[in-house]
């Protein structure tokens, strides 16, 4: 079932000015730029498994779906980018007790106010009352920019010594109308909401079918209190079918493609980026698209196109997706452990580092 939702524009909230080359929606890629980037020192012992971003004036905010460098530690950290969006210097990570408890972060965003960093985990397993330590796979939580000692369980509650969102279960559950799902994508947007994206749920880790399952709740941190609706409503509901009936027929159907990021364009203001990925058998992919907003309605995802009208297609696995201004997306790649080379540079990333693109569009 194909639901759009209704959103009400708060522009005074967006403090991103649209810019003087900004792209129309329906924009052509003009370049892709390919880079490597650290998630650690080398020989660490910890596969780099990037898996959200997040852009906080001058730097970067990436969450690893592992902890590193080193097995228990941090999973989340920071890197500056440049004038040209390339991500430079060392990682800095950020830890507190809140942020390294949770585990397989999935998910990142900023407040359309820039004041606060929000993060999600998968919630794709639960502990039990005698174990309750699969529960910190079951986290939202929020910090202040520049402050994660200060991060912040959103609908806390505990078991054992585990501190988590796990109430949050049977809310999700209710609009994904199944047992099992996984968590993989996290933005805000206008008129105080959270769009929440399922990649793939059913009756349990091993019979769930891949989605593009968008869930829209009603959010906001007010006097540092989070306060979350009620409710999830859905946004958009398409099978791997669907999606690749608007890719076209020129694309091998992929049974496993779902959705893995999204964000709001908050210099546009006018559209949604999401990313769709797909692994099987050591082959991993994925692809770009734009869902455009006019201030209520979220539309119909449609895959972004290069200058000769195919489809912007990645031979990496697209995790994560932020808007770096009016003209330019970065991608964040988590390939797990395949090592997928270059066709031009013939460069691989180690184990230590993640891909990412920079995705520049067309401008009038």
């Amino acid at each position: 079932m194909n639901k759009p939702i209704m959103l009400a524009t708060l522009a005074g909230m967006v403090m991103h000015f649209p810019s003087l080359s900004a792209a129309p929606i329906d924009a052509s890629v003009h370049a892709v730029q390919r880079h490597i980037a650290p998630c650690h020192e080398q020989g660490k012992g910890v596969n780099c498994e990037v898996s959200g971003v997040a852009r906080v004036a001058d730097h970067l905010v990436f969450a690893n779906d592992k902890q590193m460098p080193s097995s228990g530690d941090p999973a989340i950290f920071t890197m500056q980018i440049d004038s040209s969006n390339k991500v430079t210097g060392k990682p800095t990570y950020l830890s507190s007790k809140v942020l390294n408890q949770a585990d397989k972060y999935e998910g990142l965003t900023t407040t359309l106010d820039g004041q606060y960093v929000v993060a999600i985990t998968a919630f794709n397993k639960e502990g039990t009352a005698d174990n309750p330590a699969a529960d910190v796979l079951n986290t939202l939580l929020y910090w202040p920019v520049g402050s994660p000692q200060d991060a912040k369980v959103i609908t806390p509650s505990a078991r054992g010594q585990v501190t988590s969102s796990r109430g949050l279960r049977e809310r999700i559950g209710r609009a994904v109308q199944s047992p099992y799902y996984q968590i993989e994508a996290l933005t805000t947007a206008p008129d105080d909401r959270l769009l929440v994206g399922v990649r793939k749920y059913g009756e349990s880790n091993k019979s769930a079918d891949f989605s593009f399952l968008l869930l829209s709740i009603p959010f906001k941190i007010d006097g540092q209190h989070a306060v979350l609706g009620d409710e999830f409503e859905v946004v958009w509901r398409l099978s791997p079918d669907e999606l690749m009936k608007r890719l076209g027929s020129s694309y091998s159907a992929h049974s496993e493609l779902g959705l893995s990021g999204i964000e709001f364009d908050r210099y546009n203001k006018d559209r949604f980026y999401a990313t769709t990925s797909f692994e099987s058998d050591q082959a991993l992919g994925g692809y770009l698209w734009v869902l455009s907003y006019d201030g209520k309605t979220i539309g119909d995802p449609q895959p972004v196109r290069l200058k000769d009208d195919s489809v912007l297609a990645f031979n990496h696995k697209p995790e994560g997706v932020e808007v770096l201004d009016g003209s330019h997306v970065l991608i964040v790649h988590d390939d797990d452990r395949i090592r997928v080379k270059d066709p031009d540079t013939h460069r691989q990333r180690e184990a230590h580092e993640f891909v990412y693109d920079v995705v520049s569009f067309s401008t009038p």
